[in-house]
């Protein structure tokens, strides 16, 4: 049986700064290969398109370029909250559990950048963050803590607060 949730929150990597780093290098490689197109084109020369000629290496870094992407693309930051637990999923593959009742201590935090990803740190313990500067900070009754990137900081305390008491 399916648990209710009472906090949903889908995070993505929305900045447009993260994007400008990360498309640039690709426009700008499609700008040089429109350029030589147009040169070839106008000279008289034969026109071979899909002619190109790259070292191996060369294909398997541009592959990997448009798989990191593409991996920044569709990776998110899910977090619910349900009557017994925080469930944390984080880019694709990564799923994290948070039971309430072993819950010791929340607070608001705002911090400097830390970051994106999945990070640890020995001020916030294991640091769940995709934008951002503000959180929700667990602090488990066993000493683990959790820092939770929100962009609802204050609903997901309350909501957490209400459901572990």
């Amino acid at each position: 049986m399916a648990q209710k949730i009472y906090f949903k929150e889908i995070q993505k990597f929305t900045q447009w700064w993260l994007w400008l780093i990360m498309l640039a290098p690709i426009s700008l490689t499609l700008i040089k290969a429109g350029s030589n197109i147009y040169e070839q084109l106008t000279s008289d020369s034969v026109f071979l398109v899909f002619a190109v000629k790259m070292p191996m290496a060369a294909w398997l870094g541009v592959l990997t370029y448009i798989l990191t992407i593409l991996f920044v693309r569709f990776s998110k930051l899910v977090v619910n909250v349900t009557d017994k637990e925080i469930r944390i999923r984080h880019l694709i593959f990564f799923k994290k559990v948070l039971l309430l009742k072993e819950i010791e201590q929340l607070s608001l935090v705002k911090y400097n950048f830390l970051g994106y990803g999945i990070k640890t740190s020995k001020k916030y313990g294991t640091v769940y963050n995709v934008k951002g500067n503000q959180g929700v900070l667990i602090r488990l009754k066993h000493g683990r803590k959790y820092l939770l990137g929100t962009q609802k900081p204050t609903e997901l305390l309350n909501i957490v607060s209400k459901k572990r008491t």
